[in-house]
């Protein structure tokens, strides 16, 4: 480009290539403003899209978890979908963003599934090595403060500690050793306290343990429990077990004591074979295998003697939305709830 010089001695447009290059006028200024605001507003999006996925890859956790949607009392979960190849799944986990699925199994290779929000398996957990054992892994629980997860093997008397992808850590230990424990359901509360039924000794019980590994209190071993299977623990701290063969689910207060029960009956609401159970809200999920469904009830309010029961859902069958022996129960943060439909080889998703 070359400058050109009237013969009065004032500048012409630039010349590029003999031609004169046309003079931008005030409008196509503004224009080209407008796009350079534009583009730097986009680079500026891309680096923060690029941030999230950086966080996400990191940590493995949603920035922001989404809270449990609002549900009417008189609303129940539908059928939304089922995922399949699990062999006898007897537990299910399921993250609070339903990201991670955790399926154990009680046949074939009993190896435990990690799987993502689609259902495909994106990890193992195998237990560790060990010579001459068995191993039949029966319950699933998260960690709420570490992410790891949590398998009870009934052979072995043990409880097994995965990372979030599958991966085993160690092997829980007390810090005061009970020999001959037998641990198989589990849960924890919002602290991070570890709630575990006990088959062992004359009067089977839960046990809460802190997180230094000691057993602080115990609970219900004057209640008579009879192979008690799912343990839960809601906001209030009130404590829910599965009590199976007695076929009640029991409420016990912080203190030991039962404040509300549900037995065993052909009325509304009544259980048969109760194993699984779950918290979540305001809502008590108990799965029970005899009735091939899934009961919920209303959490204790404060001051409460009594569990309001809310609905059922399933029945016996194949097809979907109906069970054959399920064993557990999970829900998510975001309104879905997770069934381990033991008999029909599958886990079930229900969504409010």
């Amino acid at each position: 480009m070359t400058a050109q010089i009237t013969a009065e001695g004032l500048p012409v447009r630039p010349v590029v290539d003999g031609e004169p290059v046309a003079e931008s006028t005030p409008e196509e200024e503004k224009r080209r403003r407008r796009k350079k605001a534009l583009l730097l507003l986009l680079l500026g999006l891309l680096a923060m899209l690029a941030t999230i996925a950086t966080w996400y890859l990191i940590f493995r956790q949603p920035i922001t978890p989404l809270p449990l949607p609002g549900i009417p009392t008189s609303e129940m979960p539908s059928y939304t979908t089922s995922v399949y190849g699990a062999a006898a799944p007897t537990g299910v986990a399921v993250s609070p963003s339903g990201d991670r699925i955790y399926v154990v199994q009680s046949e074939g290779d009993r190896i435990g599934l990690v799987l993502d929000a689609g259902g495909n398996k994106v990890g193992t957990m195998a237990p560790p090595e060990s010579t001459g054992t068995e191993h039949v892994p029966v319950y699933v629980a998260i960690d709420p403060l570490t992410n790891e997860v949590y398998v009870t093997d009934r052979p072995t008397g043990a409880i097994y500690i995965y990372d979030r992808d599958g991966v085993y850590q160690r092997t829980f230990t007390l810090a005061q050793p009970r020999p001959g424990w037998q641990p198989l359901g589990l849960a924890f509360d919002s602290k991070g306290d570890l709630y575990v039924t006990d088959l062992s000794g004359p009067f089977q019980k839960i046990l809460v343990i802190d997180r230094a590994a000691t057993v602080v209190r115990t609970l219900g071993e004057t209640s008579k429990l009879s192979f008690p299977n799912g343990v839960a623990v809601d906001g209030a701290g009130n404590v829910y077990v599965s009590d199976s063969n007695n076929g009640r689910l029991l409420a016990f207060a912080a203190d030991g004591t039962v404040t509300a029960q549900i037995g065993r009956g052909a009325g509304q609401g009544n259980l048969g074979l109760p194993r699984g159970i779950a918290v979540s809200g305001d809502r008590v999920f108990v799965a029970d295998t005899s009735a091939h469904g899934v009961f919920v009830y209303r959490t204790l309010a404060e001051g409460a003697r009594r569990l309001d029961f809310l609905g059922f859902i399933g029945g016996q069958g194949v097809a979907d939305g109906l069970f054959e022996y399920p064993m557990s129960v999970a829900p998510d943060a975001r309104g879905r709830v997770y069934v381990a439909d033991t008999a029909n080889n599958r886990v079930q998703v229900w969504s409010y």
